[in-house]
């Protein structure tokens, strides 16, 4: 991470930034020159400039923070602490002062980072799936209100506890309903469309071609559902071998599902949008998907796998991707490009804001150059 000092020394930069230049993802040989200051309310006040003597795009030591461009570089850490912390984003507005927008900007731009910061680790936990199995099963929320109820599919080390994946479907209210109710899904329905009930099967299997390498012996553990059985089809894994449990079992430590409940009961209680009977509910698919990734950094590097023992590490360290537990500082050190890391389609249309919620007017996808 760049200090923002003004010492000739403190930083380097890394790579020249612009992903047009030749030396954006190789800088062996690369050439700058320092090309000024320029101030800045926020502390620090002085900020050096650079210049790629190559590509001739100008460039800061800030251009490399994951506060670059942001009029309150303090928020970015309280925000991330705030989010996993069960707050909902009014309330975080509040506490510090600001209007509503300016946290959901700052989750956002968290929700990016989260997912290209995962990114770095996948080759890592992949390798390392033949050591333990592995469990999958769905949390039922909604975004947006209860007619337009999510899916989030995950994807957990049984011993780890480490989350290696998930995916986020659209799915169509069900359950017990009033004639009323059913009236109006009726009209939302035939306004808005209804969701693909292929969706899941759908997500699911790209899942799984995603995180499962095909050589390697997989033991996976999933509840009786019947995408689930579909998608393991026609994945074709032939070192796999998949244990059903009945949803109903208790959620006991014996059950062999108990890490995915275990991770689903904490995604609840740390999560202010998927409480029950909560008015801090997403009102976006895509703001699902950032605050999943906050979550799932959070919980995979910063959090202890065990609260009685947290001297066993935490998930990542089960796992063996990292040796030390991460801190929130560490989790924000760099900003991280994400035309320099190999991302699936899937992630880079979540960077970019492409899961459109069919029940929002006027929603766009990331496509600002200055809030990476």
């Amino acid at each position: 991470m760049p200090t923002h000092t003004t010492s000739r020394d403190a930083f380097k930069p890394p790579h020249c930034p612009n992903p047009d230049c030749l030396f954006h993802l190789e800088s062996t040989a690369w050439r700058f020159k320092r090309a000024g200051f320029y101030h800045r309310e926020a502390r620090p006040h002085r900020i050096q400039r650079y210049r790629c003597s190559h590509c001739r795009r100008a460039f800061s030591s800030q251009t490399f923070s994951p506060t670059y461009w942001l009029r309150r570089p303090d928020l970015l850490e309280p925000v991330f602490r705030a989010e996993v912390a069960g707050s909902g984003h009014r309330q975080i507005a509040r506490q510090f002062g600001v209007v509503h927008a300016t946290i959901q900007r700052l989750v956002d731009r968290l929700g990016r980072h989260c997912l290209l910061l995962h990114e770095l680790s996948r080759k890592k936990a992949r390798a390392q799936l033949a050591h333990e199995p592995l469990i999958m099963d769905g949390l039922g929320t909604f975004a947006g209100g209860q007619y337009w109820p999510l899916e989030l599919t995950g994807l957990i080390g049984a011993a780890s506890y480490y989350s290696h994946d998930f995916v986020v479907t659209e799915r169509r209210r069900g359950g017990t309903m009033t004639e009323l109710q059913k009236k109006r899904r009726a009209a939302y329905e035939q306004k808005l469309g209804r969701p693909d009930p292929k969706a899941l099967t759908r997500d699911v299997l790209e899942l799984l071609r995603t995180n499962l390498p095909a050589a390697v012996p997989i033991e996976l553990h999933t509840d009786e559902k019947s995408e689930y059985r579909t998608a393991l089809k026609r994945l074709h894994h032939p070192e796999l071998a998949h244990e059903t449990t009945h949803s109903k079992a208790p959620r006991t430590a014996k059950n062999p599902l108990f890490a995915i409940n275990a991770h689903h009961m904490f995604v609840r209680h740390s999560g202010a949008n998927h409480k029950r009977e909560t008015v801090a509910f997403s009102k976006r698919i895509q703001a699902v998907i950032h605050r999943h990734a906050i979550f799932q950094v959070w919980r995979n590097l910063v959090k202890a796998a065990s609260e009685r023992q947290p001297e066993k590490g935490t998930p990542a360290q089960r796992l063996g991707i990292t040796r030390v537990r991460w801190s929130i500082g560490r989790v924000l050190k760099a900003r991280l490009f994400p035309t320099r890391i190999e991302i699936p389609e899937r992630v880079r249309q979540s960077y970019r804001g492409a899961f459109m919620s069919r029940f929002m007017r006027r929603e766009r996808v990331h496509g600002l150059r200055r809030a990476y």
